[in-house]
């Protein structure tokens, strides 16, 4: 008995540490995680609080991928896109849509082709997973401007 108190009193402090990343501040603003397949993310960041939670969030998982309209100085972010990931064999391992202009996700190590459209645009960028954590910011121009990604 005294052995399985243990175990519960340490998987409570390796549940603790994981989440201890994340201050309580910010905790309460972030989107639920969600998981498909092999994948877990977590997507949103419409309201500034929540944005600001997932941008906190982010630090922890090893893709970020932001949708953003640029219109001169101005940038609107954008909700709704869709989000496709691909590994290097060509298997979808994601294929969703993003809440918000934010999405965090955790992918085993490997190389994947990320993918999304907005408007007639279509953007497809590499990404490896590895050691360093990887950003990715697609930009749209305004309408008749030319797109940047």
């Amino acid at each position: 008995m005294a052995r399985k108190r243990m175990i519960i009193a340490a998987a409570s402090v390796v549940a603790s540490t994981a989440g201890a990343a994340i201050p309580p501040a910010y905790r309460d603003d972030l989107p639920p995680k969600q998981r498909e397949g092999d994948i877990t993310y977590i997507t949103g960041g419409v309201g500034q609080d929540e944005a600001q939670a997932i941008k906190r969030a982010a630090q922890d998982f090893p893709l970020e991928l932001v949708f953003v309209e640029r219109n001169g100085r101005k940038q609107e972010y954008l909700a709704d896109m869709p989000v496709r990931i691909v590994n290097d064999k060509g298997k979808v391992v994601f294929e969703g849509v993003s809440d918000g202009p934010y999405f965090i996700a955790k992918l085993p190590k490997g190389r994947y082709t990320v993918s999304t459209r907005w408007d007639a645009w279509s953007f497809s960028r590499p990404v490896t997973i590895g050691k360093a954590r990887q950003r990715v910011v697609f930009a749209w121009g305004a309408p008749g401007a030319t797109p940047a990604a």
